[in-house]
């Protein structure tokens, strides 16, 4: 066959200019064209030329060695492009569709990522808390039991919002000054209500020598009913089944605190400072009246001291007034703490104390006690009276009269009054007059002192508050 030698003759006058999308309408009567469009002839009057999508693909190395291969480049340029058209539209389809696949495939390892970071963290916190969990003696004084039959219908109706804790302070220290009374004595006993829909906290102390009975071991006191438990498993419990059955106070968990550690706590702290109300002088020991930092030596005798006839003629119950004190330094400080310093005092946590609450829940309690104000803070001892001696013992009698109006007034709904003959502590001669409750706001107790030489700035904030309000309440009279 002969080939022919003329050149082509190809109408490019509708031909669309390189990479340009084909239109719409342009695109669809090439669509319904089909096959019927006339192919493109190249040298051979035989042969079509039409461009695949491969060849499509191969971008414009192809077109240029293609050109010039053939009789001209506008022309063989103009004939790709003409002859391209049925096919412009699908090879932008098939892309768009492997750009979405790649946006899901993209999408779904970004989940996948995910997922393990989360399961990561999840497992780091997880086994942050079991570490942080573990250095915390969790229930190890025993598990405190529902109410015993009989001083349910003392508890009032659940209080809403209310945390009730008994915190025990034990001390070890026997009469051998090498060897530690393996059970102890709790000689601190004090019942907190943290009450956080009215973001308060009340306080009671209870005096170590409150008269209970034969529960009490051979001197009948209540600070020993912990060591003499006949449930050697569940002391705490005793204890705590004894003051709800006597007073009517639920209680819901305990801290146990051992004495010893508090010398270890201010000295991990450099010192708590703290108002001395009166000097003080016992075996050797002094300290004087005014604000003094004291070290953890120091500040043992000052919760200790009760035999100083001038300082505490009381006894025990100016040594519960003193212990307001350092109650009041150790808030300020606590308030002021760093991570460093709550980081020195996990191993003495993690040694000295005992809890029935999970690290959770102490730590929801800490920082709940830590936001309440001082003002919001009340403190009050049991009140009592001195009772002639029972067995040869020194011991106070609970004033049950006192006790009922101050529990009434401060630790029970008025819905459910206690009376003076459902206190359940024994009757027993007296030879003193009452002493009662002294209740204190902890803001008081934090303005002792501040207007004296060397009182925090706190202190001397709270005292000229104090001074204000009697000011304005002497002008209101």
């Amino acid at each position: 066959m002969s080939r022919q030698t003329s050149p082509r003759h190809i109408d490019t006058s509708h031909a669309r200019p390189a990479g340009r999308r084909v239109s719409h309408s342009r695109a669809a009567g090439a669509a319904h064209a089909g096959a019927q469009r006339p192919p493109v002839h190249g040298h051979s009057s035989g042969t079509s030329v039409t461009r695949s999508a491969s060849a499509a693909r191969n971008g414009s190395a192809g077109r240029s060695a293609s050109g010039s291969a053939h009789s001209g480049p506008a022309h063989a340029g103009a004939a790709r492009r003409t002859s391209s058209a049925p096919y412009a539209s699908a090879a932008p389809r098939r892309t768009g569709k492997r750009r979405r696949r790649k946006r899901r495939s993209a999408g779904k390892t970004f989940l996948r990522v995910l997922l393990c970071v989360v399961l990561v963290l999840g497992v780091a916190f997880g086994g942050l808390y079991w570490y942080v969990s573990s250095l915390f003696n969790v229930g190890e004084m025993g598990q405190l039991a529902p109410a015993q039959s009989g001083a349910e219908d003392l508890v009032p109706d659940e209080l809403t919002g209310t945390m009730n804790i008994l915190v025990l302070g034990i001390d070890y220290s026997s009469e051998d000054a090498v060897e530690r009374d393996p059970i102890g004595q709790t000689d601190m006993i004090l019942y907190v209500r943290v009450d956080g829909s009215a973001h308060s906290m009340m306080m009671l102390q209870i005096p170590r020598d409150t008269l209970v009975g034969q529960i009490g071991g051979s001197a009948g006191k209540i600070n020993g009913i912990f060591a003499n438990s006949a449930d050697t498993e569940n002391r705490v419990n005793t204890l705590a089944q004894y003051i709800t059955g006597a007073f009517g106070l639920p209680i819901d968990d305990y801290v146990t605190i051992d004495m010893d550690s508090l010398r270890e706590i201010v000295d991990r702290f450099n010192g708590l400072e703290v108002y001395i109300p009166v000097s003080m002088e016992y075996a050797g020991s002094r300290l004087e009246q005014g604000w003094r930092t004291l070290d953890g030596n120091a500040c043992e005798f000052f919760l200790r001291q009760r035999k100083d006839a001038s300082a505490t003629p009381r006894g025990d119950i100016d040594r519960l007034a003193n212990q307001q004190y350092f109650y009041s330094a150790l808030f300020r400080r606590v308030r002021t703490a760093t991570v460093g310093d709550i980081i020195k005092l996990t191993p003495v946590v993690q040694y000295y104390v005992n809890t029935s609450l999970n690290f959770v829940e102490l730590v929801q309690l800490g920082m709940s006690v830590l936001t309440i104000p001082s003002a919001n803070i009340t403190i009050g001892r049991l009140p009592v009276a001195r009772g002639e001696l029972y067995n040869g013992m020194d011991v106070m009698v609970c004033a049950k009269a006192e006790t009922a109006e101050f529990l009434n007034e401060y630790l029970r709904p008025a819905s459910e009054p206690i009376s003076a003959s459902q206190i359940g502590t024994p009757d027993w001669p007296v030879r003193s007059e009452v002493i009662g409750a002294e209740v204190r706001r902890m803001g008081e107790v934090d303005a002792a002192g501040g207007d004296e030489a060397g009182a925090p700035e706190d202190a001397a904030q709270a005292a000229a508050a104090a001074a204000a309000a009697a000011q304005a309440g002497a002008d209101v009279e």
